[in-house]
């Protein structure tokens, strides 16, 4: 029986009260897209959130950007990392945004949550050249995989004593199921959905748990790339199940293994150039 059943209007009635910072991602990607648009569209989006703006600017004066000057406004953070750098920009800051929180439900701080958004997003990020697919779409698969988890957590962290979604076994998605009817990856689709995220990436999020024939290639690389991530020491709990490594995930992504440990390497040395300015 299911403890408290979830519906996707509860679900979004929590998204009106979480963070700004992904519904103003998917803005952007869509303000990207559009070839008339400039510095001055994005930074009026951008400054819908102030506390957003603070962290896009912190991120920007960080070593990892290399800048001799540190940027007093957001125009000057904006121009010094240049246009195609923007939505990478905005992406760790809203990472940081996001996981501000600890998830008592799932027993996970928000330093943990932040840590294995950002590498997981860099994985992506590094996977996507030879996996032939969009980089931009990757990485915020791979930024935005635990948003269920942060609405679920908001939604029954009254439960969290009983759920048991701290626990090791059964494997996360059965418990989540057995407590509210769906998984993470079925809640973040709802709400990335209503959020305006491209398809492809909200059915990689939703199904990157359970790989099987009917997997695309973008869920089996978010699979690979969460995978990759735990093993550097950075999982969260109850996942470890879903990630183990195979030739025919390899085979579904598009990427051969040695890929994959190349794409690791990379992300790593960018994830600890980043992970304390982002927290």
């Amino acid at each position: 029986m299911i403890a408290t059943p979830v519906t996707r209007e509860m679900l979004l009635n929590v998204v009106k009260v979480m963070p700004a910072a992904p519904q103003i991602l998917a803005q952007l990607g869509e303000l990207l897209l559009d070839l008339n648009s400039g510095l001055n569209e994005i930074t009026e989006l951008l400054r819908r959130d102030a506390g957003l703006t603070t962290r896009i600017i912190r991120v920007a004066n960080s070593s990892f950007y290399n800048q001799a000057t540190p940027a007093a406004s957001l125009v000057e953070a904006l121009a010094r990392v240049g246009f195609k750098e923007v939505y990478r920009l905005t992406g760790f800051a809203a990472v940081a945004q996001i996981s501000d929180q600890r998830l008592a439900l799932y027993g996970v701080s928000g330093a943990q949550l932040r840590e294995n958004s950002l590498l997981t997003a860099l994985m992506m990020e590094t996977l996507a050249e030879p996996a032939g697919v969009d980089p931009r779409l990757a990485y915020t698969a791979g930024l935005l995989r635990s948003t269920g988890k942060i609405a679920l957590d908001r939604m029954l962290r009254g439960e969290a004593a009983s759920a048991g979604l701290d626990q090791a076994s059964p494997p996360l998605a059965e418990r989540e199921v057995q407590v509210a009817g769906l998984h993470n990856g079925m809640a973040a689709a709802i709400i990335l959905g209503e959020w305006h995220f491209p398809e492809a990436m909200i059915a990689a999020i939703r199904d990157h748990y359970l790989i099987d024939e009917t997997a695309t290639p973008l869920a089996q690389l978010l699979n690979l790339a969460a995978g990759e991530t735990e093993r550097a020491g950075h999982g969260l709990p109850g996942e470890t199940g879903y990630w183990e490594l195979s030739s025919a995930k390899l085979a579904g992504a598009g990427i051969s293994e040695g890929e994959l440990q190349a794409a690791t390497a990379r992300a790593r040395a960018s994830f600890e150039a980043l992970r304390h300015v982002v927290g």
